[in-house]
C-alpha cells in the first residue's frame, strides 16, 4: 500500500469515527448527527470505493452498539446513496468556501432524500399507517419535525466540518506532495571545484 493510499484510509477511519462519535453524542436529538457530513466528505474528498466503505462502515459499527429498527434496509441504503451525493462534488473545487457551499447543499439534497426514502420504508414495513396514499401521506406528515431536526443540525453541522475536514485534507495532500519532492543536495559544478 503506498503512502497516499494508507493516508486515504486514514481519513477514512477519522470520517468513520467522527460520525460514530458524533451520532452518539448526539442521540438526545433527534435526527442531528455527524453521519451525513462524514458521508458526503468521503464521496466527495475520498471517492472511489470509500464512497461506500465509509457510511457502510459507520452505520455498522454504531447499529452494533445501538441497534437499528425494522428499516434497516432503508436506513443503511440512504447512507450508502448519500455517499454518491458526495462524490457528485469530488474535484469541483479546490477552495474551501465553494467546497463547503457545495458540502452544505448537497447536505440539504441528503437530508430530504433521508426523509423521503426511511418514511417510505416505515410506511411500507411498518403497521403503523394503512396501505394507501393516505396512509403515505399521513407518514410523511408524521415525519416532518425530524425533518426539521436534521436540516436544523446539517445547516450547523456539514459547514462547520466541511470546512475542518477539507483543511485537514488538503493538509494531508500537501504533506504526500512533499515527501515526493524531497530536494537533493546540490553538488557544486565539477568546473568550481578547487
Amino acid at each position: 500500500m503506498n503512502k497516499f493510499n494508507r493516508k486515504k484510509l486514514f481519513f477514512a477511519v477519522l470520517l468513520i469515527g467522527f460520525a460514530i462519535l458524533g451520532r452518539y453524542l448526539l442521540l438526545e436529538v433527534p435526527n442531528v448527527e455527524t453521519m451525513t457530513a462524514a458521508i458526503l466528505l468521503a464521496g466527495a474528498l475520498l471517492g472511489g470505493a470509500y464512497t461506500l466503505i465509509v457510511p457502510l462502515a459507520a452505520v455498522a459499527i454504531f447499529d452494533l452498539f445501538y441497534g437499528n429498527s425494522s428499516i434497516l434496509i432503508f436506513t443503511w441504503s440512504a447512507w450508502a446513496i448519500i455517499g454518491f451525493f458526495g462524490l457528485v462534488l469530488k474535484g469541483r473545487t479546490k477552495s474551501a468556501w465553494k467546497f463547503t457551499a457545495g458540502l452544505t447543499g448537497m447536505g440539504m439534497v441528503a437530508s430530504l432524500f433521508f426523509y423521503f426514502w426511511t418514511n417510505f420504508g416505515v410506511w411500507l414495513i411498518g403497521n403503523w399507517y394503512p396501505k394507501t396514499t393516505n396512509g403515505l401521506l399521513n407518514c410523511f406528515l408524521a415525519g416532518v419535525p425530524f425533518l426539521k431536526w436534521q436540516i436544523i443540525g446539517n445547516l450547523i453541522l456539514v459547514p462547520v466540518s466541511g470546512l475542518a475536514f477539507h483543511f485537514l485534507f488538503e493538509k494531508i495532500r500537501m504533506a504526500k506532495l512533499k515527501l515526493l519532492f524531497i530536494p537533493t543536495p546540490r553538488t557544486s559544478h565539477p568546473s568550481k571545484r578547487g
